[in-house]
């Protein structure tokens, strides 16, 4: 699963890892953070629950390693029995909650793993998601017309710890082009353009 791993001893907390005092502004901010130290250390974060606080609750975001839980086989066999499971239900856990003063912290619920840590994360399909910034790198390159293998080369060339492949790069950009086409076919937005354009056709 993993480029290079390196074992981790399970009765090892890693709970100073992610001790923390800031408060943060917006959830958003506090994700990044955690995912940024959960990458320096081998592996990755994942959402386990979330609620907005509807019906007098409180605001809380649980976040699991993505190696938590645990394969469910279902009716249909679509696993091969050659292959392993992402999940090795993993217990670490952490809980964001959104403060009375409209900030957001966190916990660590606990801070054990039952698994090894990778050196690169090249292989999970989290670590390989573009940052919004990045995506927003991704559009106005696209607007531009340049080819989508010189926007992943930009992308690596400003963040060297940049994992994606070039189909996240086709992804985001056929996210945008849906967003402008809006709710037109591919053919009718091929006309509007034709006709913005003064192109003739028939």
């Amino acid at each position: 699963m993993c480029m290079d791993v390196k074992p981790v001893d399970v009765d090892e907390d890693v709970r100073k890892q992610f001790t923390n005092e800031r408060e943060f502004a917006v959830r958003e901010h506090m994700l990044q953070w955690i995912r940024t130290e959960a990458s320096k250390l081998g592996f990755n974060i994942v959402i386990g629950r979330s609620d907005k606080g509807y019906d007098r609750r409180y605001t809380f975001v649980t976040l699991r390693c993505k190696r938590s839980g645990k394969y469910a086989n279902h009716i249909r066999k679509l696993k091969r029995n050659d292959t392993d499971s992402r999940r090795y239900e993993c217990p670490f856990k952490l809980c964001g909650y959104l403060m009375v003063n409209t900030t957001w912290r966190f916990n660590v619920i606990f801070g054990r793993h039952n698994h090894d840590m990778c050196y690169k994360l090249v292989d999970h399909p989290i670590a390989r998601r573009l940052k919004p910034e990045e995506k927003e790198i991704v559009f106005v390159m696209l607007l531009k017309m340049v080819q989508p293998k010189n926007i992943l080369r930009t992308l690596k060339r400003n963040r060297p710890q940049n994992v994606s492949y070039i189909k996240q790069v086709y992804i985001v950009c056929g996210r945008k082009n849906k967003e402008i086409r809006g709710p037109r076919t591919k053919i009718q937005q091929l006309l509007k353009l034709l006709e913005d354009n003064h192109y003739i056709s028939r």
